[in-house]
């Protein structure tokens, strides 16, 4: 087999992330537990990715030693640890982002899960769900509850779409969420979370398209064990953003840690 040489990868310093900027949104992210578990960062590799390619550059990716210097590994509430090395192989899958406005979430308002006037969310008995998430409004039973009237206002495509998938770990949150009564403040970080993620540009038609490929992370394979969370959960999540005509890589990722 022939030698392959690995991708290099440096931290791209000083990235102003919407999501968690200063003020509103950074303290969104502590009332919903996400600041204690949740990593963004990016980096910027040394030459042109092809498709074709994709799986040894995320892998190339994890092991890499500026990343592994400058990427930790949640390990519990407010702790740190690094990656697990050597990554023999990422378990991943493209996930498609082909909507790229918020009009996506305009049948929360038609159905009645919030109000289009006040962003109010319409409330309901509580209703628990996976992992210890305690659903008492209409939007979480739409975002995680496949028995509820509520969930069938999305298509499976529209539940993989990375905007969606955005909303859904926003609204969930970490295990001491502390909801928001109002959905307009979550819309408003997901499309921060979006911009952060993806380059969106305007096709020869005028269309809004997003250039950048993005990948679920769904487990790491490592000679020594170990994975990207502390413990399974169908609430963590990783990305890998790759924006390729600036040679830049964004990870984002955040480990789920129950109350109890």
């Amino acid at each position: 087999m022939a030698h392959r040489e690995p991708f290099a990868f440096h931290p791209v310093d000083g990235v102003a992330y919407g999501l968690r900027a200063p003020g509103e949104r950074a303290e969104r992210l502590k009332k919903w537990d996400l600041i204690d578990s949740m990593v963004l960062a990016t980096f910027r590799y040394d030459r042109q990715l092809g498709r074709a390619d994709v799986e040894h550059f995320v892998t190339d990716f994890f092991n890499d030693a500026r990343v592994r210097a400058a990427l930790p590994v949640c390990t519990g509430r407010g702790r740190w640890g690094t990656l697990p090395a050597p990554v023999t192989a990422v378990r991943m899958a493209q996930v498609p982002a082909t909507r790229v406005r918020m009009d996506l979430f305009d049948r929360l308002f038609e159905a009645g899960v919030a109000r289009r006037e006040t962003g109010d969310v319409a409330k309901c008995f509580d209703t628990p769900l996976a992992d210890g998430v305690l659903a008492s409004d209409r939007l979480r039973l739409a975002l995680l509850d496949e028995g509820s009237d509520e969930y069938a206002l999305f298509s499976v495509a529209e539940r993989d779409e990375l905007l969606f998938r955005i909303l859904r770990h926003l609204a969930v949150g970490g295990g001491l969420c502390q909801y928001d009564d109002s959905i307009n403040a979550v819309l408003d970080s997901v499309k921060s979370a979006y911009r952060d993620l993806v380059r969106v540009h305007k096709s020869a038609q005028g269309q809004l398209e997003v250039s950048s490929w993005t990948y679920r992370v769904d487990a790491l394979e490592a000679a020594a064990g170990g994975d990207l969370w502390p413990r399974a959960s169908p609430h963590n999540f990783a990305y890998v953003s790759v924006d390729h005509a600036r040679r830049h890589v964004t990870f984002w990722s955040n480990a789920f840690l129950p109350l109890l």
